[in-house]
């Protein structure tokens, strides 16, 4: 069993302590290529074998069955390189390590490839839609006169919110671009042209519903809020938020496993919103969302889940 991920992960220590009790398992970042992990890899058939190798542990690539993918560091490239060559070592680097990886014959939570294109928003509600999913209406643009449209053909309010989960640091801190209630007319042209914006239909909330997917199984918990903010974006007001472990209706679960079928995913972090008359919107899926802290707050076992999956594989 592998598992690559960064050394500060509590997530992954999770899944890791759970795969300990159940089979021999390696723990790699790979960011720590090419100065601190070596590989030697060659083809013999359709296989490629050789071995990962770093100060604390050995891979033999021909034994990895599955793999754990979670949120490895940068690639730590060797001091003193041009801009030039730094670009071309990073680029090699990741072909090569990162080609070698996604050649094994193993299965995975999640493929990184897979994942890279998962995280296309506007991928993710065609994708629900067409898997029986209710979605909002929604408009990627960077042209006001469009903005100002699309409110007028919803006639409710809308919201902005980030295509991407980045989450950036400046002078330290942790900065992340929540959900944000906007007025189409009030919007600056100059700033709308500078890139593109997910504008969406705001959806009547009785409550949100994150889903934990690990296959076909899902972990559904309701998140209710206690403050503007967070009813707006649950993620600017953690301390207003409660959670309730709740049942997934059959249709959305179903809906989700198509969802992560198509996408030839076995993990994902679903987010809903349920209205006051008991539909369920999707909103997005995470195909590398955090899921730890709803373990913590609700006693769901997720982790043990994905080592289920996981280890299901590698008994195969």
């Amino acid at each position: 069993m592998l598992v690559l991920t960064g050394c500060d992960d509590p997530t992954a220590d999770a899944v890791v302590a759970e795969l300990d009790r159940r089979t021999a398992v390696v723990r790699m970042d790979p960011g720590d290529f090419p100065a601190r992990l070596r590989i030697a890899a060659m083809t013999v058939g359709i296989r490629w074998e050789g071995r990962l190798v770093t100060g604390a542990a050995t891979v033999d690539l021909a034994e990895v069955h599955s793999v754990y993918y979670r949120r490895p560091t940068r690639l730590s490239l060797p001091d003193g390189l041009s801009d030039g060559d730094a670009v071309f070592a990073a680029a090699e680097a990741r072909l090569g390590l990162g080609g070698v990886l996604a050649a094994l014959d193993a299965s995975w939570i999640n493929d990184p490839v897979r994942v890279a294109i998962a995280e296309y928003k506007p991928v993710q509600l065609r994708v629900a839609a067409s898997r029986g999913l209710r979605v909002p209406r929604t408009l990627v643009t960077n042209d006001r006169a469009a903005a100002v449209q699309f409110a007028a053909d919803v006639d409710g309010p809308i919201v902005c919110k980030p295509l991407s989960s980045l989450v950036l640091s400046e002078d330290g801190e942790a900065r992340i671009t929540y959900t944000t209630r906007v007025d189409a007319e009030g919007i600056d042209p100059a700033e709308l042209a500078a890139t593109a914006h997910l504008l969406q239909e705001w959806v009547p909330k009785a409550f949100e519903v994150r889903v934990t997917m690990v296959g076909r199984r899902p972990f559904a918990v309701a998140i209710h809020t206690d403050s503007q903010a967070a009813r707006v974006d649950w993620r600017a007001d953690y301390d207003a938020l409660t959670y309730l472990p709740i049942d997934t209706p059959t249709e959305v679960a179903a809906g989700m496993a198509r969802y992560l079928d198509r996408f030839g995913l076995r993990y994902g972090a679903f987010d809903f919103v349920v209205t006051p008359d008991g539909h369920w919107t999707f909103l997005e899926c995470n195909p590398a969302g955090q899921w730890l802290w709803l373990e913590h707050e609700t006693g769901l076992p997720i982790a043990a889940a994905i080592a289920d999956a996981l280890t299901e594989e590698t008994i195969r």
